[in-house]
């Protein structure tokens, strides 16, 4: 007995030639390249499309000067700085905010302020770590914290010279343990 059933598909003109391995060689030659296609143009896609995820720290504000010449002032904002200030009852936190500000604008002027931001915030936490929490209050040492700040800001940053220091927000948090 002659089992027709020889586990190849024939077809309709009955020439012999199995159906599935051409089927197989049709298929991953025609859906192989278009899904390796589409698989670029989503890569690409994405690649060339895609914001920035980098956010934007500083603002621009134009303004005419003393003699009526427009001036730009770039005021660059650092991330939120956090120093243990110690204290006689244990330690205090201090937390600033603050935007440096400089004149002119230039790409690679904010570039360069990028680049330093992390050498800045330090010279800032260094200094505020040397103060006591009464040196960190009123006004006038608050002045006197902004000059010393500036000070030691444009040592670092030269030749981009730091016109001044703004306080976005300034607070001091007591953390004594009651025990």
């Amino acid at each position: 007995m002659i089992d027709m059933d020889d586990g190849l598909d024939r077809d309709d003109e009955g020439s012999g030639t199995p159906l599935s391995k051409i089927n197989k060689k049709k298929i991953l030659m025609i859906i192989l390249p278009v899904i390796i296609l589409i698989g670029l143009a989503v890569s690409f896609y994405t690649v060339f499309t895609r914001n920035d995820q980098k956010v934007k720290n500083y603002s621009i504000v134009s303004r005419e000067d003393s003699e009526g010449t427009a001036q730009t002032v770039i005021f660059y904002d650092l991330p939120e700085i956090t120093a243990a200030v110690p204290d006689d009852n244990g330690t205090a936190t201090a937390k600033l905010r603050i935007s440096l500000e400089t004149t002119g604008l230039t790409e690679e002027k904010i570039s360069f302020l990028d680049g330093l931001s992390s050498k800045i915030q330090d010279i800032v936490i260094a200094h505020i770590v040397e103060l006591s929490p009464d040196e960190l209050s009123g006004s006038e040492n608050l002045y006197w914290l902004k000059e010393e700040l500036l000070y030691r800001i444009n040592l670092v940053t030269a030749p981009v010279k730091i016109n001044g220091i703004n306080f976005k927000g300034f607070e001091i948090q007591n953390d004594h343990q009651q025990g």
